[in-house]
Parts: C-alpha cells; sequence; structure tokens
C-alpha cells in the first residue's frame, strides 16, 4: 500500500474558512480604526481653528466676519466660489474670511479629511456676527463619521455640543458637532 502524504480537500477549505473569517476581523477592526483617526484629526483641526479665532480677537478686538454667507454660516477653506454642505447646497465660502485667518493665524484651513461633497458635514463652517446676552461669540460646526455617547462626546466634540441630522445625511455618520467660541 503507497502512503501518499498531503492535506485532504476538506482540511484545506477549513483552513481556507479559518483565514476568510481572521481576515474579516481584521478589516473591520482597521475600518474603525480609520473613523476614529479621521474623527481624531477633525477635532484637532477645529482645536487649531478655535486657536486662529481667538488669536485673530486679540488682534481686531472683534471675531471674521461671515457676513454674505447663507444664514452667515461660511464654509472655512473653500473661498468665493467653493460650496459645501450636500450637492445643490447653496452654502458657500468666504475668501475673505479665508484670508482673514491664514496664513497670519493658521498656516492652512484644513478640509474635512473625508470631504465627501455630496453629504452634510463635508466641511468646517463658521459662524460670526453673533451676539447675545453674554456678548459676541462664533461658531464652529463639523461632521463625525463616529456614533457617540454622552460620556464620549467631549473626546469627538473637542468641547463642543453634540447634535443628529437624521440617518443618511451625514458625512459618515449622522452626527455633528458645534463649538461655541467667545
Amino acid at each position: 500500500m503507497e502512503n501518499k502524504t498531503g492535506f485532504t480537500l476538506i482540511e484545506l477549505l477549513v483552513v481556507i474558512a479559518i483565514i476568510g473569517l481572521l481576515s474579516s476581523v481584521v478589516l473591520t477592526s482597521v475600518k474603525s480604526a480609520r473613523v476614529k483617526a479621521r474623527d481624531a484629526k477633525r477635532s484637532a483641526d477645529i482645536k487649531q481653528l478655535a486657536i486662529a479665532l481667538q488669536l485673530y480677537r486679540a488682534d481686531h478686538d472683534a471675531y471674521p466676519s461671515s457676513l454674505g454667507c447663507q444664514d452667515n454660516w461660511c464654509c472655512l477653506g473653500h473661498g468665493d466660489a467653493g460650496t459645501c454642505w450636500g450637492t445643490g447646497s447653496t452654502y458657500h465660502g468666504s475668501t475673505a474670511l479665508d484670508n482673514a485667518l491664514s496664513p497670519t493665524y493658521i498656516s492652512k484651513i484644513s478640509d474635512d479629511p473625508l470631504n465627501n461633497t455630496s453629504r452634510l458635514g463635508d466641511a468646517y463652517m463658521y459662524a460670526g456676527d453673533t451676539v447675545d446676552p453674554n456678548g459676541p461669540f462664533v461658531a464652529l460646526s463639523w461632521g463625525i463619521e463616529s456614533s457617540p455617547t454622552i460620556q464620549n462626546t467631549p473626546q469627538y466634540c473637542a468641547g463642543g455640543t453634540l447634535g443628529n441630522w437624521g440617518a443618511g445625511l451625514g458625512n459618515g455618520g449622522n452626527y455633528f458637532c458645534v463649538l461655541i467660541i467667545r
């Protein structure tokens, strides 16, 4: 009787199934890590923009104007011609606003890392020229991909507050953050 060495078809199929299962687990965790990394970049970008706005106010005793933008909300870093926050959106940028901040107060105004221009949250937004009983303030708004909870909102929202614009509308997720700067 001959003694053949090798693997049977069943053994090979079991090994292939195990490799497939392991690769799906790895890919899922890589995707999750990418989402968290993009949200961390957004938080860091917003903190830099907040510092730039505070430095501008210290020098000019006022925040940059957002007059001329839709409802006083401007897309940062998009200039007069650039639009953001969805296909067909009338939200646009302001070259004057961008030039007021960059390069003097921030070297470059970053764009959202995903930059999905067909969805809400594809750009960092700025609202200026706002006053309430506590005095003048400006707001920054941006989309996030993660599904935050009350416990981790500060981590994603750079100290701001969390909002939800509805299922399937956001830039990779359904949530956005707003940071008020006084």
